[in-house]
């Protein structure tokens, strides 16, 4: 049987020398809609992240491995939109928001098989996202913010593959 790990983490701050908007008004109209609190934080970067990828092979042609992926809170500018009160969802002035920390988990099994003696099949199965880590807060409607978005790219997702290997 053999093991393997593989471990990393990051742990910064990304700050501007002086404090900034991420959004400046430039009418009275746009002035109305300005709640963007000025920070020497950048959005968008959180100060943890970390990863990790465990791999068992307790057999020669199989193995089992689990990862995972940790996102600190970060900073996030969310623009004003419009939409119908009630069913749309969106933010009606520009703000930073703060977005909660994410962890996702994925697990994938493989097995190899000899089809010839220069050509082997891999078949994979597994789960990518397992908690289903997922941003919750999406703006709706045709006057969303399309730009506010952060945390995992996809919700909980099943796989099965095959890879031939020559």
């Amino acid at each position: 049987a053999q093991f393997d790990l593989q471990v990393g983490a990051t742990f910064q701050r990304s700050l501007y020398d002086n404090e900034r908007k991420w959004w400046e008004p430039e009418t009275p109209e746009e002035e109305a809609l300005d709640q963007v609190t000025p920070s020497k934080r950048m959005m968008r970067t959180p100060d943890a992240y970390a990863y990790f990828v465990a791999t068992y092979k307790p057999l020669k042609d199989f193995a089992a491995t689990l990862s995972g992926n940790y996102t600190g809170s970060m900073q996030v500018p969310h623009e004003a939109g419009f939409g119908v009160e009630g069913v749309d969802r969106f933010s009606q002035v520009n703000i930073t928001e703060t977005s909660p920390a994410f962890f996702e988990l994925n697990a994938k099994v493989a097995y190899n098989l000899a089809i010839y003696a220069d050509l082997q099949v891999e078949l994979n199965a597994g789960v990518q996202n397992i908690f289903n880590s997922f941003q919750d807060d999406f703006d709706t409607g045709a006057g969303r913010a399309s730009s506010y978005i952060y945390g995992p790219g996809t919700p909980r997702m099943f796989f099965a593959g095959f890879k031939l290997k020559l």
